[in-house]
């Protein structure tokens, strides 16, 4: 199965780890933490990676979606108690690595990386917004310790033990760039936008300690996949999803694609499992969210202390 996606370390890991999701983290670490991983050279090859080793680990291990829904709700954020809790739309762990290598390495921060399961599915931001700061979105919160930034300027933050800043990047850019034709040279950009995001939050806070994360990651299309349908699922999947989740319905379609076990029940939602694609007419989306996959459900979680020495 290898083919890059373990070495020794991470095939420890997955073996001998409590959660074989802990192992799969290390295993993703192997692939984007690769300071390459996101450039337009590397990035086809990444996002292949990744779904080969999901793919590889559900044969192997059939329980792994199991496993991922219990783990899912009372996310860190939610449980923050003091610093900063930074909720970065649609970041993944992609976006993880990187930022946990260069934000060490060009500041004075102590900074690790870890990872959450998300909030609950389907996994898209009006549901968890709902679920964390009862509002149908985040820029409709209202709460004193809350702050909603809508692009690339930082407002005064509220100074509260703890507040909370909630982004429209990187999900804004995301969206935009993949209507269409799609450059991978843009990721990179994009990437560098949050980046510089994140950094200006975290010199405009009065807080030294951040805890970095997101409602949700999302699934790249980019590049071959060892996901296929044959002509009667797609039809299915084109028929009855315009996302990669959609309200439960009756038919024999969506009989047809629980069958293969394409798409999956979770309470009134039906959704797309790993990263199964389809097409239609026009313009098809290269970058989605709302379904259940690894990269969609595994959040990243940064912690970053910019007084490591407790020197103000």
């Amino acid at each position: 199965m290898s083919e890059g996606l373990y070495g020794s370390e991470e095939f420890d890991a997955l073996l001998d780890e409590d959660d074989i999701l802990d192992g799969t983290f290390e295993c993703l670490r192997r692939i984007w933490g690769d300071p390459e991983a996101l450039s337009d050279r590397r990035l086809a090859d990444s996002e292949y990676r990744t779904r080969k080793l999901e793919y590889e680990l559900e044969q192997l291990y059939p329980p792994l979606y199991d496993d991922l829904l219990e783990q899912m709700g009372d996310h860190p954020v939610t449980q923050l108690d003091q610093g900063c809790g930074v909720i970065m739309d649609a970041l993944s762990f992609r976006e993880g690595f990187r930022l946990e290598r260069e934000l060490a390495a060009d500041h004075d921060w102590s900074v690790s990386l870890t990872w959450a399961p998300i909030e609950g599915l389907p996994s898209e931001t009006q549901f968890i917004c709902r679920e964390w700061f009862d509002a149908q979105s985040p820029s409709a919160v209202s709460r004193d310790d809350f702050r909603f930034v809508g692009d690339m300027d930082v407002p005064k933050l509220p100074g509260t033990e703890p507040e909370y800043v909630w982004t429209r990047h990187p999900d804004q850019r995301l969206e935009g760039a993949l209507k269409g034709n799609y450059s991978m040279e843009e990721v990179e950009d994009i990437y560098e936008d949050v980046k510089t995001l994140l950094e200006d939050i975290v010199h405009e806070s009065i807080h030294d300690e951040f805890l970095v994360t997101s409602d949700h990651g999302y699934v790249n299309h980019l590049g071959n996949s060892p996901y296929s349908l044959s002509d009667e699922e797609e039809e299915a999947l084109s028929s009855k999803f315009n996302s990669r989740f959609c309200e439960v319905g009756n038919g024999q379609a969506y009989q047809l694609l629980e069958r293969a076990k394409v798409i999956e029940r979770v309470r009134e939602h039906y959704m797309v499992r790993g990263h199964y694609k389809w097409t239609k007419r026009g313009a098809t989306k290269k970058i989605m969210h709302g379904g259940m996959s690894l990269p969609e459900c595994m959040t990243p979680v940064l912690h970053i202390n910019t007084d490591p020495v407790g020197v103000n």
